[in-house]
């Protein structure tokens, strides 16, 4: 069995959007929560070309949030209050859901994790994500003196690991960024460097993002460190969508790579955005039209 792990976030639901605004005192950042609504179509894309999934596990704020169509046969849904101290809740940062997952209970040995902007368009095999125990990941070498919000949480990701693992930390100059994909995790190396590092993962905890935080990455980095990995070379491909979203279509249709990121930075403006949401689940629903075990019939 493996299990493919998904957080999901619906700012649409009044539970959720009550309890953010009381938080943060104003709107939503649509870049970080706006939804397009092509949630099932990640799933049927995962039930069409990753056969050896056998159940998705979606994470997240409320029961509230969970789609009224999701097959709680097959989809194991899990509430941050679950796994993560009373604490760190409420939560509306996905790099503090992220670096508490390690607490997760009763997940595969070997696991995929992804998002929701995530889309596989060709068959991929267990092959393709784990070398045996392994999981495959890149690594790319970036200069480190840029450094916004998410790459200083990246060096501060790094680091933690390196310490956890008995390595040298890498040069300050450098930071290794691993592909916005998804990725094959192994649950017993991710608690493993949970435990480890517990109390400093703790002190990086806020409620919204920051630049103190570490992300999900710190399992891929840890595994970096102690040598746990093998090379990832799965066709993918990292698209912002825009006001002219063409290229987008184009790219689902023709199923131009294996795996799809379509991530909305904010520059997609609010006149084209329905047209996009529109746009996007027409395509979708021409290449994955039936309905598939994560949904129900």
């Amino acid at each position: 069995m493996m299990d493919y792990v998904l957080p999901y976030v619906d700012c649409n639901d009044p539970v959720w959007l009550k309890s953010y605004q009381r938080i943060n005192g104003k709107g939503i950042d649509a870049s970080r929560f706006r939804p397009f609504g092509t949630l099932r179509y990640a799933f049927r894309s995962i039930a069409v070309n990753m056969p050896f999934i056998d159940r998705i596990v979606l994470i997240v704020s409320n029961i509230e949030q969970v789609p009224e169509w999701v097959n709680r046969e097959t989809v194991r849904i899990i509430l941050h209050s679950e796994f993560m101290p009373g604490n760190h809740l409420p939560t509306f940062n996905s790099s503090a859901i992220e670096s508490d997952m390690w607490r997760i209970e009763g997940l595969t040995d070997r696991f995929i994790y992804g998002n929701d902007d995530i889309f596989v368009l060709n068959p991929l095999n267990e092959a393709d994500f784990f070398d045996g125990d392994r999981p495959r990941l890149t690594f790319a070498e970036s200069d480190y003196h840029i450094r916004n919000l998410f790459r200083r949480c990246c060096r501060k990701g790094m680091d933690m690991a390196a310490d956890a693992a008995g390595a040298d930390r890498t040069d300050l100059s450098i930071l290794l960024k691993p592909q916005h994909c998804m990725k094959g995790i192994r649950t017993a190396s991710m608690k493993e460097v949970g435990r480890k590092c517990a109390a400093q993962i703790a002190d990086t905890i806020t409620v919204l993002r920051h630049w103190e935080n570490v992300t999900g990455y710190l399992y891929q980095y840890y595994a970096y460190y102690t040598g746990d990995y093998a090379p990832f070379d799965v066709r993918y491909d990292y698209i912002r969508i825009t006001n002219s979203y063409d290229e987008v279509l184009d790219h689902i249709t023709n199923r131009k790579s294996d795996v799809l990121c379509i991530n909305d930075a904010g520059d997609l403006d609010d006149e084209h955005y329905q047209n996009a949401c529109d746009a996007l689940r027409e395509t979708f629903e021409g290449i994955f039209p039936d309905r598939c075990k994560y949904e129900l019939l």
